[in-house]
């Protein structure tokens, strides 16, 4: 899956040109993305969603929360991170697959995308060519403080669906072994298996790519 077959070129540097003016806003309120994340807490608390209830677009059947909580697999910067869901028609009730996590630093810079086992946020497991497959018309939007963090999410999940189509492939790849040995349901409710595929990223890099990209 390449950026153009998820975005137009247009609808590319629109999500770039949202990205950005996001956390310019923010930052000219003396706040960043990952104080804006706690919704309105003063604390972050280990394993708590930040907003209690998360934040569910039920048009188009998405949601996000954010919150911490230690492991091995993640950076020493990372301050907290987000998960991001879709609602999938083949659950049995109402289900969701977990599209991607997104770790901020202490600063509220983005840090990586990564995916993780299924225990981890109790997804409905879908394969990840399938949850890729969302990425097109992944949207999120709600009203009131945390509206302008749902569009930097949607904008960010534009600015990176490569990657993070690639990092589903990749965590498939590294639970195939998994599920040979112990089947399927011990293997996505393996404790030791946390995250399971990771990718680096740089906002700043990405949206100065796009712009050489746009002026050529």
């Amino acid at each position: 899956m390449r950026a153009q077959e998820v975005s137009s070129p247009e609808s590319l540097l629109a999500a770039a040109q949202t990205a950005a003016s996001v956390q310019l806003r923010y930052a000219q309120r003396g706040m960043s993305l990952a104080t804006a994340a706690l919704a309105g807490a003063r604390t972050l608390e280990p394993l708590r969603h930040y907003p209690l209830n998360d934040v569910v677009d039920a048009e188009a059947g998405t949601r996000f929360y954010y919150h911490a909580h230690t492991s091995s697999r993640y950076p020493a910067a990372e301050h907290g991170h987000f998960h991001l869901f879709v609602h999938d028609p083949a659950a049995d009730g109402p289900g969701f697959f977990h599209l991607a996590g997104l770790s901020l630093d202490a600063c509220g810079q983005p840090l990586r995308f990564f995916a993780t086992n299924r225990w981890v946020t109790g997804e409905h497991w879908s394969p990840g060519e399938r949850v890729a497959a969302a990425l097109p018309g992944f949207r999120l939007r709600t009203r009131g403080r945390l509206a302008p963090l749902a569009d930097w999410l949607t904008a960010m999940v534009q600015l990176f669906a490569y990657d993070i189509a690639a990092l589903l492939r990749e965590r498939d790849a590294a639970i195939a072994p998994h599920i040979h040995t112990a089947g399927l349901d011990a293997a996505l409710e393996d404790r030791r298996l946390d995250v399971l595929s990771e990718r680096s990223i740089s906002a700043p890099e990405r949206l100065r790519a796009l712009s050489v990209q746009f002026q050529e």
